[in-house]
């Protein structure tokens, strides 16, 4: 790999997601390796108990694409740890979070585009649209709220601050320590980097949410209250 023209590392966290990687992760790794964009992509697996492991290291020995790492994590880390142990190692000028279960590589592409255009040093990728729909309101009302308050709190003008499409600016995130390691680490990120005045917009993606049968794992009120405690925790 020449790290000197890697765009960006494109983070994937996995937890007992092994019906994903068949599918949607084969899938998302062929559209990047056909991508002009010059990308890494950073798998790591949290621990997993239902075979995702098993899966990812036979998926590794198939070598789909040179500009793949895979991280097996000896325990759960939680996401945010997950995601901050794969940014120490990554190449890219930027990081991005992405999610295969709920979101669209093309949307992925058009955020990358956006923040190398524009010189945004944060980009959310928004689910808030007329085409997207919610199967759990208690979720939806929750991020509007927890959006709200970072608007207000933090002077930025989302309309998702929960997108599961995160794109930042790695050197910036080497300038911020990030406490939390659950899902609220990616709030605590928005927030830290705010406060610091650094540049952060919004792009619109397609969303379809997966029901918690389907493997959905936060939780409106358990995940929310965390999250809500960040949010005020920093606003000296």
């Amino acid at each position: 790999m020449n790290n000197q023209n890697i765009k960006a590392s494109i983070i994937c966290c996995l937890y007992n997601e092994v019906d994903l990687i068949d599918s949607n992760l084969v899938n998302f790794i062929n559209k990047i390796k056909i991508s002009k964009l010059n990308l890494e992509i950073i798998v790591i697996d949290n621990n997993s108990n239902d075979g995702t492991r098993k899966k990812l290291k036979r998926l590794k020995e198939k070598r789909l694409f040179k500009n793949i790492t895979y991280i097996f994590n000896n325990a759960n880390l939680g996401k945010g740890g997950s995601i901050k142990k794969a940014c120490k190692i990554a190449v890219g000028k930027y990081c991005c979070v992405f999610d295969v279960d709920e979101y669209l590589v093309k949307d992925l592409f058009n955020g990358i585009r956006k923040i190398t255009a524009r010189n945004f040093d944060f980009l959310v990728g928004s689910r808030v649209h007329e085409r997207n729909k919610y199967i759990y309101k208690s979720n939806y009302y929750g991020v509007r709220f927890l959006t709200f308050l970072i608007n207000f709190f933090y002077n930025t003008t989302l309309t998702d601050s929960a997108g599961a499409i995160k794109i930042f600016d790695k050197k910036k995130y080497n300038q911020t320590f990030i406490k939390t390691s659950g899902f609220d680490f990616e709030f605590e990120l928005i927030c830290k980097f705010a406060k610091k005045n650094f540049t952060i917009g919004e792009f619109y993606t397609s969303y379809t949410p997966r029901t918690f049968a389907e493997g959905k794992k936060l939780v409106a009120w358990k995940d929310g209250s965390k999250i809500l405690a960040v949010i005020l925790k920093n606003i000296l």
